[in-house]
């Protein structure tokens, strides 16, 4: 078959939103770049669309993020025929804290897993794994190949959501069919419960009902405006800048609300809740004995709105340890061995 004929085919087989995504990207494409290198940017969409299918490949990657989203992902298809169809891939880091900008590249991956390991307890050394899953994701998504369709899980929480941005940032030359699974909107459309709240649902993609989203919920390609703009709120205000543009300072605090992304440069903003959490607990035991690290930042995690992950939260109990606010006994080299309590009485009465 002769290279016109193969690409009448290729061209053929796009669906009705390929075809207005491929043309809508065209039009940006040509009204961005110069002549030169537009007509380079066809030559790659010609060669990117002519590319078969090799026979026993997966046709479609999903993209999740957090090892224990991808095992649940991985535990759901296992047994099925979706095992031989579809491939799971994970980017193995919590992105609702720390800093993202230049996350795309080695250097910026580097920047980012230096400061979570000044902060964070690696007692066993896993944070040079997590450095080598998230490049070794970012390599891959760059590199999936114009056949495979692409699903990307993501939730109401600021982990998800970021991610979701930075990967559309990363696809942004590629033509593949996008589609978006928000596991929250799966659930509240395939369930009907009149008295179910929020809190009901977990905080992030994982569960025992990912095969039942997957099959059955309406997911549909994402039309190519809004992944315009997620694209660009990826690489505008996570990968390319990643600070607040009036004080310089870098946006380390993602949250989620009223159905947007919100960048804050306030490394305390959850001090609060803790203090919060440590005085209901205090007042339910009765009690101004110590409490274990761990009972604290699990009842913070389970009644916080938004996702951070255990690693931020103890964080943020010795840095309130340093501030005098809490007063600790034992080892603060990992969670397991301290016991903090608030420092004085008269922070939690009343």
């Amino acid at each position: 078959m002769d290279n016109t004929n193969q690409l009448k085919q290729a061209i053929t087989k796009l669906s009705d939103i390929d075809a207005k995504s491929l043309l809508f990207q065209l039009f940006l494409q040509a009204e961005t770049n110069e002549p030169g290198q537009f007509v380079k940017k066809l030559r790659e969409i010609k060669q990117s669309l002519m590319i078969a299918q090799p026979a026993g490949h997966p046709q479609t990657v999903h993209i999740v993020f957090g090892d224990s989203t991808a095992g649940s992902l991985q535990v759901a298809f296992h047994g099925t025929a979706y095992e031989e169809t579809e491939e799971v891939l994970v980017l193995p880091d919590i992105l609702s804290v720390g800093p993202v900008k230049g996350l795309h590249t080695k250097e910026g991956i580097q920047a980012r897993f230096q400061w979570l390991k000044d902060r964070y307890q690696d007692a066993i050394n896993e944070r040079d794994a997590y450095m080598h899953g998230m490049t070794e994701a970012i390599d891959r998504i760059k590199a999936i190949p114009s056949y495979q369709d692409i699903v990307i899980w993501t939730g109401n929480n600021a982990h998800e959501q970021s991610g979701l941005r930075i990967v559309l940032a990363l696809l942004k030359d590629k033509w593949n069919t996008v589609s978006i699974l928000n596991t929250f909107t799966a659930f509240h459309e395939l369930y009907t419960y009149p008295a179910l709240a929020e809190e009901n649902y977990p905080q992030t993609s994982n569960g025992q009902d990912l095969l039942l989203f997957y099959e059955q919920f309406d997911m549909r390609p994402v039309r190519p405006e809004k992944r315009e703009a997620l694209c660009k709120e990826g690489w505008n205000m996570l990968l390319e800048e990643g600070h607040s543009m009036l004080s310089n300072e870098p946006y380390l605090i993602r949250t989620w609300g009223d159905n947007e992304l919100w960048h804050n440069t306030n490394i305390d903003c959850d001090d609060d809740f803790i203090i919060t959490c440590a005085k209901r607990m205090h007042a339910e035991e009765e009690t101004f004995d110590f409490i274990k690290a761990a009972r604290v930042v699990g009842e913070v995690c389970g009644h916080m709105e938004q996702y951070r992950g255990i690693e931020w939260i103890e964080y943020r109990l010795r840095c309130l340890i340093e501030q005098g606010i809490f007063e600790y006994e034992g080892d603060l080299k990992a969670m397991r061995l301290y016991q903090v309590k608030l420092k004085m009485v008269d922070s939690f009465v009343g």
